[in-house]
Formats: structure tokens, C-alpha cells, sequence
């Protein structure tokens, strides 16, 4: 019935407590369910740790292409359920979330997934709770409700999110080739422009990470050398390879707000450029204040920069990119 897709790199520290969670998972649901772990080519004892955790363990052959969106790729084609649960090695699965697997058997037929809220536990002992409806607002509640599963459209997902497996093939599986802001990408896909993703109003999992101050998120944003890496290439990947799938406009139509802003900002510009330059900067100041106002500053600041971020990660998509798997004499079939 359920597949468990666990991807990480490094991660052996991580491994016990997100395969307890998993374990309480099995002892609270009344059907199968398998659990995957696909490696992407770690350093340290990963494999060994998965091979004694994990039902079935995937390791993937060394490339400066590999990815998050690759390890999934892989995981959803070897998973034999129609659910796949996905998971980063450094999460954990809340037990809140147990009682919306366990009613899967009555999901809707255009329902094609589920998420629920993340906490991020970070490493100077902060939290944070995300979640994923309309403005990316948080909301808990009691999942075993009997409208879970009626709960509203997810605007977003994330890394850690339950699909239909039918419906990720359909729709081509993860993009291997994409290093970053995979979600987005899989996401346009599988609607088509549509929210067919259900938010669900409690917690999923604990996401274990590290904190970054303020100045250090901003310079993560401004080039790849900030501190993402080549995961900063990742917008720029995604929109190029919808753009050649000519799912662009399904992207737009999910995740219009970006787009608005700049069609907003480049209307006051324009009518800037005519007006004289005292008057045109004050156009200017005050539309960004109002969109500041509107969206807030970090959205804003975001948005500002992902055309540098589309300009850099265009050249760098690779969509003949596979991953391949290294035989080796594990617990896989």
C-alpha cells in the first residue's frame, strides 16, 4: 500500500531516528508498507547503516549532477506501492501525520497527494513551523478529523510529501537534471497549473538543520558561491525545463505571485522612465513599498533576485542527466 522514499548523502547520523519514526509508522497503519533508502554517494557509513534499517537500500554511482530530485527519481521507479511517502534523511516522521496515511484507502480519485506542516528543529536548539497554504501560513489541527482528507489545496510542496505514484509517473517522474526547486517543477507538472495536492492541517515531520542568520540567508540568495551551491542553480533549471516541456504557463498558473510582482514592477518602471527623474524614483520607491507591504520583505528580496538566479541556472541544465546505480551486494532486490 505504502512506499517510504528516503533519500540523503551523509546522513548515518540521522538514519536511527527518522527509521524508529518509521517503524511506529508500520505498527500504526493496518496495511504494507515498504521503506527505500537511495544514497547519493556518501563518504561515511550511510549504506551500512541503511542496509541494517532499511527494507531495501539503492546506492547511486558518484556525478557532480546528482541531486535530491535524482534520488527521488530513483526511488519512485524501484517503489512497488501506488503511495510514496518522501522523506530527507535528516527528518523524522510526526506521529500526527500516522493517522492520514492510515486513511489513504479513502482518498479521493483527483486527489493525488497530501502534505502537512514541517517543524524545523535547528541546531541552536530554535524551532520554526511551515506549512503550505495560501501564503504559506502554518495551521495545526487534529488530523483525525473526519475532513482531513477535504482539507484545502496545497499552494506548495516540499520535499517531505505523499503521492500517488501513478500520477508522478504520469507526469514524468522527479526531473534528475534539476538541482534545486524540484518541488516547483514536479509540482506544475502534476496539476498542470492546478492544486491537486491536499494541505493537511498537522504536523508531518521534524526537519533536523542548521541555523542561518539573516545575512547569511541573503547572501544564499545573491550567487552560488553564498552558500547553496549548485542547489542555487535550481530555479533557473526548473523553468528552463518546463519552458521545453511548454509547461511554463502551468507553472505561472500554480505559483502566479512572482510574476505578478514583476509585472507589477516593471509597469512602474516604465511609467518611471517617463515621468521626470525625482518624480520616477519616488514611483519606484513607492511601488516597492507597497509590495513590501503587501508581500513582506523577504518575499520581496526573493523575488528580486530569482531573475539573477534564472539567468545563472539556465545554461546549466543537463536533461539527459540519469542517474545509475552501483551494483554492490546490499539488501535490494
Amino acid at each position: 500500500m505504502l512506499s517510504v522514499v528516503v533519500i540523503g548523502r551523509n546522513e548515518a547520523e540521522n538514519l536511527h531516528r527518522l527509521a524508529a519514526s518509521l517503524q511506529a509508522l508500520r505498527e500504526a497503519v493496518d496495511y504494507p508498507v515498504e521503506t527505500i533508502f537511495v544514497d547519493s554517494a556518501s563518504t561515511d557509513n550511510s549504506v551500512a547503516y541503511a542496509n541494517q534499517l532499511f527494507d531495501r537500500v539503492f546506492e547511486l554511482v558518484y556525478s557532480d549532477q546528482l541531486c535530491a530530485s535524482a534520488a527521488r527519481n530513483v526511488g519512485t521507479i524501484e517503489a512497488q506501492y501506488p503511495w510514496i511517502l518522501y522523506l530527507d534523511g535528516d527528518m523524522e516522521l510526526c506521529t500526527e501525520f500516522f493517522s492520514v496515511c492510515q486513511q489513504l484507502n479513502d482518498a479521493e480519485e483527483e486527489c493525488v497527494g497530501y502534505i502537512g506542516n514541517y517543524i524545523h528543529r535547528f541546531d541552536n536548539g530554535m524551532a520554526a513551523l511551515q506549512g503550505f497554504s495560501i501564503g504559506n501560513k502554518a495551521i495545526i489541527s487534529d488530523p483525525s478529523a473526519s475532513d482531513v482528507l477535504q482539507s484545502e489545496r496545497a499552494a506548495h510542496i516540499g520535499g517531505a510529501v505523499l503521492l500517488r505514484r501513478s500520477n508522478v509517473l504520469a507526469a514524468g517522474n522527479w526531473n534528475p537534471a534539476v538541482y534545486g526547486r524540484e518541488e516547483m517543477n514536479l509540482y506544475a507538472r502534476l496539476g498542470l497549473g492546478r492544486r491537486v495536492v491536499r494541505y493537511v492541517y498537522a504536523p508531518m515531520v521534524y526537519h533536523y538543520v542548521e541555523y542561518y542568520p539573516r545575512m547569511v540567508l541573503l547572501r544564499r540568495l545573491l550567487y552560488p558561491s553564498g552558500g547553496q551551491g549548485k542547489v542555487y542553480y535550481g530555479y533557473g533549471q526548473s523553468i528552463r525545463a518546463l519552458f521545453v516541456a511548454g509547461r511554463l504557463p502551468a507553472l505561472i498558473r500554480l505559483d502566479y505571485e512572482p510574476y505578478l510582482f514583476w509585472l507589477l514592477l516593471l509597469v512602474s518602471l516604465v511609467v518611471a522612465v517617463y515621468l521626470p527623474a525625482f518624480w520616477g524614483l519616488l514611483l519606484v520607491v513607492m511601488s516597492l513599498t507597497c509590495l513590501v507591504a503587501w508581500m513582506g520583505s523577504g518575499t520581496v528580496v526573493r523575488y528580486l533576485v530569482m531573475p539573477v538566479a534564472l539567468l545563472l541556472g539556465w545554461p546549466q541544465y543537463r536533461p539527459d542527466f540519469r542517474p545509475l546505480l552501483k551494483k554492490w551486494a546490499g539488501n535490494n532486490d
